[in-house]
């Protein structure tokens, strides 16, 4: 079962809200916010690291003749 796309943005925006607030209150200082950064940096760059694209952006050409290098 899936849930429609505004759900899903619904869910998601409760969701970063209800961090932010928690952040928000536990953070004390430069430090913290630091670490954080880092945290979320590292998220990230692993999230996009992992992205495995199942269809290819553009037609790729093959060639298979006797003359062709690859």
């Amino acid at each position: 079962m899936r849930f429609p796309v505004w759900m899903q943005a619904f869910l998601v925006l409760v969701l970063a809200v209800a961090l932010g607030l928690v952040v928000t209150s536990v953070v004390d200082n430069w430090s913290d916010w630091l670490v954080l950064g880092v945290i979320v940096v590292t998220t990230v760059a692993v999230a996009f690291a992992v992205y495995n694209r199942r269809y290819p952006t553009k037609k790729r050409t093959f060639t298979r003749d006797s003359s062709s290098k690859w």
